[in-house]
């Protein structure tokens, strides 16, 4: 009698740990964004199951944006908290919108970009667009409009190239091929 051996991989044996020449840096205030980011999954992301935001905090996308500011000590609480609305926004704006149809996905993408460049959102709007008006009038209270432009040419380079183009291979369930990334 044969007995099937069960193969396992450890991706351990294949990658070496990951090391990075500088110090790993966490902005001091993570407390104060994980207050902010339960806070806005619990009032602001009410459109969200509670399951489902239950499993948004379990992320801790707030240790993102921490890492993402490692020298926040010299950083204006007001600064740090729309990098952490934003890391919450783009996990979530994926998770709802990444398998749209891509005719869908552009309207969404102009509606987006006008919130971006100043329209307020009607109250019927998914509480997504009313978090980036919130998230834009954050960044304006502190960034030159030059960099306002540059995010919003951002924001959609990474919803026509990134999300449009992914969503045609992620609704069938398959990987883009390399020659994308």
């Amino acid at each position: 009698m044969k007995t099937e051996r069960k193969l396992t991989i450890n991706p351990k044996d294949f990658f070496p740990p990951g090391y990075y020449p500088w110090a790993d840096g966490i902005s001091a205030p993570t407390e104060l964004m994980k207050k902010a980011a339960d806070d806005w999954y619990d009032n602001a992301y009410t459109f969200l199951t509670e399951e489902v935001r239950a499993k948004y905090k379990l992320q801790m996308l707030h240790m993102a944006a921490a890492r993402m500011t490692p020298e926040a000590l010299s950083i204006p609480n007001e600064h740090i908290i729309p990098c952490n609305r934003w890391m919450i926004w783009i996990a979530v704006f994926d998770d709802t919108y990444g398998l749209c149809p891509i005719k869908e996905l552009e309207k969404i993408r102009i509606q987006m970009l006008s919130v971006l460049q100043g329209r307020n959102p009607s109250a019927h709007e998914n509480g997504l667009f009313h978090e980036t008006a919130i998230m834009r009038n954050e960044f304006m209270s502190f960034l030159p409009d030059e960099w306002i432009q540059r995010f919003v040419k951002r924001m959609s380079t990474y919803m026509k190239y990134g999300l449009m183009e992914e969503c045609q291979y992620s609704r069938l369930g398959k990987t883009p091929p390399p020659y994308l990334f």
